[in-house]
């Protein structure tokens, strides 16, 4: 009987103990909300140099969506038209080390036996044009 009182009493003292309290607000604001309250801290900016500064500075050069291959004599373009999954790990790991990851991959690989050898091994997933 004493036992179970003293369980009860330890249940009642746990629920009765307050939930941790909590610290002071210094979370992080807004720039926003810190230029309300008066704490906006200067942005670094990059400074211009002196050629940007006197008008010659060059245009940025444009980025292209897809990179196109280099053909070079003596070079196989593979493409991968077939899924890699249900495939063997062996037909899987010749398709990377070809570096085709998902269909529509294409890369450009040296024409010698042991690309052909690469090739022959998934013959039924690839399209191969030489160059």
């Amino acid at each position: 009987m004493a036992e179970t009182e003293k369980k009860v009493a330890a249940t009642e003292a746990a629920a009765e103990k307050k939930p941790a309290a909590k610290k002071a607000s210094a979370a992080k604001k807004p720039a926003a909300k810190k230029a309300a309250d008066g704490e906006a801290k200067p942005t670094a900016k990059k400074t211009t140099t002196k050629k940007a500064a006197d008008g010659e500075a060059k245009p940025a050069a444009k980025k292209t969506a897809a990179k196109k291959a280099e053909v070079k004599a003596g070079t196989v373009t593979v493409k991968l038209t077939k899924s890699l999954s249900g495939r063997g790990a062996k037909q899987i790991a010749t398709a990377k080390s070809l570096g085709l990851k998902k269909i529509g991959d294409v890369t450009v690989q040296p024409d010698n036996a042991q690309t052909a050898g690469k090739i022959a091994k998934i013959s039924h997933m690839v399209v191969v044009t030489k160059a």
